[in-house]
């Protein structure tokens, strides 16, 4: 029963957000609750186990059995919030000024160009792991450029999650960490034998850049050649454009201040000095006093940004409603074992493939935990019956990271729809189309070498 109210509930979520029936919050929020009330209804469960459960996703959940802690959508939530103030302040005192310039006269006006930068750029951001932070910083580089040059949007949402899906997957990603204490492999193994699916996937996304590049590059009429590139007087207006937008709200005398002092909160965010939505509080306080001083123009400042922070800071903690209600109530749990029971028994050695494509799903709506904890310990303990070692197996669960960026459950993916002005459920749709070419190369560059048994 709890698999059928599963299902239901996830459809039901897609169908109504993808037909504009529900807005995002109404669809995190109103959605599980209203599942949550039939589990209520038809198991033993109270409704104080209801908002026990919401309130446990929401905040932070405490394992009785070992006493370890598990933050809820809280701490992605404040991440995000302070994360968009300092960066939207950022863009106001022109710190990005120097870097779209820079792409502007590199590029000419060839997409093709911006297209390749765009993934070279979300390539390195994404090295420190974090999903939020990766998205945040390319949006702030891109987003103007991508508008001046009347490109499409959703280009820059796809080649931007492309990196992330394939970077997450580096030692210190949270993946990684999962599928490497559920099914007990060294976690320095375990990426020895991903590295050559995540070279190859690097370079499909490269392969992307150009197709879309070349895209653009006929939409918008742009011929490669002298004759076709921008002259000094449109490149001159190009960059009018940025140095003249809100030109009093620009602070170039403070450039280098502001640009060590990304660098620093950067820093220490990599290095796991403090929580990230500290370090932007504090970075958004000394910003907004450094560059604005007077507090009637902070407090101006404060109200404009507000409302770029708070939508996908709101999305997030609708998003524990979902993922609380689908983990507490068993739901998750019944998934989970539903998603096993598609796995014949009698296809033996050949379970690794068809769980690596079957567990790209799974991936997306169950909580990452769940997934590895719950579906690939499991998953794996059956394999091993068939010859499939822990660190094959280790290696077919990640095959589906890709395919996870287009989870509803990633707060950050809210605000990367908003900025590209794109219904979620659209960018789930162009998404897919780049995104399963990669799970197919991650099988056969595995299969290649012996780290995935076909």
């Amino acid at each position: 029963m709890l698999l059928v109210l599963a299902l239901l509930m996830i459809l039901s979520f897609i169908f109504l957000l993808s037909k504009n029936k529900l807005s995002i919050i109404g669809a995190l929020s109103l959605v599980p609750l209203f599942f949550g009330i039939l589990v209520v209804l038809l198991t033993g469960a109270t409704f104080s186990d209801l908002f026990q459960w919401i309130t446990d996703a929401l905040f932070y959940k405490v394992n009785s059995s070992d006493g370890s802690v598990s933050m809820g959508v809280i701490s992605p939530g404040l991440l995000i919030l302070f994360a968009v103030m300092y960066f939207d302040l950022m863009l106001n005192v022109g710190l990005f000024d120097p870097l779209c310039e820079f792409f502007i006269k590199k590029a000419k006006g060839d997409p093709l160009k911006v297209t390749f930068a765009t993934v070279l750029t979300a390539t390195v951001v994404t090295m420190n792991g974090d999903t939020t932070t990766t998205i945040i910083i390319c949006v702030a580089a891109f987003l103007e450029l991508y508008k001046f040059l009347n490109m499409k949007l959703s280009y820059l949402a796809i080649l931007i999650v492309g990196p992330i899906g394939i970077f997450n997957q580096l030692p210190w990603g949270g993946p990684t960490i999962a599928a490497s204490t559920a099914m007990n492999v060294p976690i320095n193994e375990l990426f020895k034998a991903l590295i050559p699916g995540l070279l190859a996937a690097e370079v499909f996304m490269l392969f992307v850049a150009y197709r879309l590049g070349k895209k653009e590059r006929k939409r918008l009429g742009f011929c490669d050649g002298s004759d076709s590139a921008v002259d000094e007087l449109m490149t001159e207006k190009m960059l009018s454009s940025i140095r003249e937008k809100d030109p009093e709200l620009k602070r170039p005398k403070l450039f280098w201040f502001n640009f060590l002092l990304t660098m620093g909160i950067l820093y220490l965010l990599i290095q796991g000095f403090a929580h990230g939505a500290v370090l932007f509080m504090i970075g958004s306080a000394i910003v907004l006093t450094v560059n604005y001083r007077k507090v009637d123009l902070i407090n101006e400042r404060i109200d404009e940004i507000a409302c770029d922070a708070l939508a996908p800071a709101l999305a997030t903690f609708a998003a524990g409603v979902f993922s609380g209600v689908l983990s507490g109530s068993g739901m998750a749990t019944a998934l989970a074992e539903g998603m096993t029971m598609i796995i014949p028994d009698e296809l033996g050695a050949h379970m690794a493939p068809i769980y690596a494509v079957i567990s790209a799903p799974a991936i997306t709506f169950l909580p990452q935990d769940a997934f590895y904890f719950g579906i690939a310990k499991v998953v794996a303990t059956v394999m091993e019956q068939y010859g499939i070692t822990a660190l094959q197996s280790a290696v077919a669960s990640m095959v589906g990271q890709a395919f996870r960026l287009i989870s509803p459950v990633i707060p950050a993916l809210f605000m990367l729809t908003a900025s590209t002005e794109m219904n979620f459920v659209d960018f789930q749709k162009k998404y897919i189309k780049y995104c399963w070419p990669i799970i197919i190369i991650y099988i056969v560059v595995y299969a290649l070498t012996g780290a995935l048994p076909i």
